[in-house]
């Protein structure tokens, strides 16, 4: 049987999701905002997916939770608005980010960067978490904002976010923080921390693709994404909802949360289970310790075998994982984890991440395990780069 391991970048939708879905891709097809009877249904599921987000991620019921169809374009949205609202009008410096931000930021500020902004990278320590105080070197009353991740989709590592929160706040700097890579698997409430911003997207959950949210903090002003009518997304985002997409994304959020405990810890079982494995491999190189990282992800650098051919190999056993070498983060300014972490060079084209979700089982960790042992023996076999120590130099 298959196996998938690339849940950091996609998840299967639980099937929960897709049957309450499915009324709103047939019949009940309404705008959730018309007039009309006959969208009552639709007003109702509309109404209760929301909640769910709201309740999700504990927001207040004054704040906004904007929907989006994603991660990209409520970050997007997020980051031009401020250069050009705070930025262009000398309300506003430098912007702050991680070496380590998701693409879509760093995409993001690498362009503003073209047009005149000023940008910050944090770096990040030999575990792949930021420094608070690193912060401290770089932010002042006039920044126009710090924007961290919450857990770093290739190491898994969590970050420190409710520390650099309060610095923010400290400031008077609004703070965001993408947690697409966070719902599900460790708790997120925005309430214990003075985030004013915050990302996420379904896909990532078991939920839909296609379908993301913006959080915004009450009394906080952003610039609309979309033009049009003040009655959609309370005049910040126009256009007729993906209804389908939101009651899936709102099932999805309800299910994270109501099974975070004991799913979580399952997940975790498997993982360290998987990982005791993983690390009897030799010259196997585990990124970012236990206690710092999400319960889902296992990420390792294999000396001397690319990842490319790895994940090959593990391809041909049905395993499908990935590595961030084959999905380049482009031309801006993104370290990639091996230098960002201080790790030996040659590692870089190594590392590979195992992303395991609610759905995978104990029944197939020795399927992976066995998987990996032999392919990583098959191709060290075949590389100069990983020479066989012979009897005389163990002795």
């Amino acid at each position: 049987m298959p196996i998938y391991l690339d849940n950091n970048h996609l998840t299967r939708p639980d099937e929960q999701v897709v049957e309450a879905m499915k009324p709103f891709l047939g019949a009940n097809f309404h705008d959730p905002l018309a007039p009309y009877t006959q969208a009552n249904l639709s007003r109702r599921a509309y109404g209760d997916a929301m909640a769910k987000l709201y309740a999700g991620i504990h927001a207040d019921k004054k704040d906004d939770v904007v929907i989006t169809s994603g991660d990209t374009e409520s970050n997007t949205w997020l980051f031009n608005s401020l250069y050009i609202h705070k930025i262009l009008t000398g309300k506003g410096g430098a912007i702050i980010i991680s070496e380590r931000a998701p693409a879509s930021i760093a995409a993001a500020c690498a362009y503003l960067e073209k047009q005149g902004a000023k940008v910050f990278r944090l770096g990040v320590n030999g575990d792949g978490v930021i420094d608070p105080q690193d912060l401290l070197d770089y932010i002042t009353p006039r920044t126009a904002l710090v924007s961290i991740e919450m857990v770093d989709e290739e190491s898994g590592a969590i970050q420190p976010i409710e520390e650099i929160a309060e610095i923010c706040a400290q400031y008077e700097v609004p703070f965001h923080t993408d947690a697409t890579q966070a719902i599900g698997k460790i708790p997120v409430d925005v309430q214990r921390a003075p985030i004013t911003y915050m990302t996420f997207s379904a896909h990532t959950f078991h939920g839909p693709t296609g379908v993301g949210a913006l959080y915004i903090r009450k009394g906080t002003e952003l610039e609309p994404m979309l033009m049009g009518s003040e009655t959609q997304m309370g005049g910040r985002r126009a256009g007729v909802l993906n209804l389908a997409g939101i009651v899936g994304m709102g099932k999805a959020m309800e299910l994270a949360v109501d099974a975070l405990e004991y799913d979580v810890e399952d997940m975790r079982e498997v993982r360290d289970a998987l990982e005791e494995k993983v690390r009897a491999i030799p010259d196997v190189q585990i990124i970012t310790p236990w206690s710092l990282r999400v319960p889902n992800t296992l990420t390792f650098a294999v000396q001397g075998v690319p990842a490319a051919a790895l994940l090959l190999e593990l391809n041909r056993s049905a395993i499908a994982a990935t590595s961030a070498i084959l999905y380049p983060q482009g031309d801006w300014e993104h370290t990639p984890l091996i230098d960002a972490i201080g790790a030996d060079p040659a590692l870089r084209h190594t590392v590979i991440t195992l992303a395991l979700s609610r759905m995978n089982t104990e029944e197939e960790i020795d399927e992976i395990a066995k998987a990996l042992e032999e392919s990583i023996a098959l191709l060290r076999d075949e590389s100069p780069a990983y020479p066989e120590t012979t009897t005389e130099e163990q002795a």
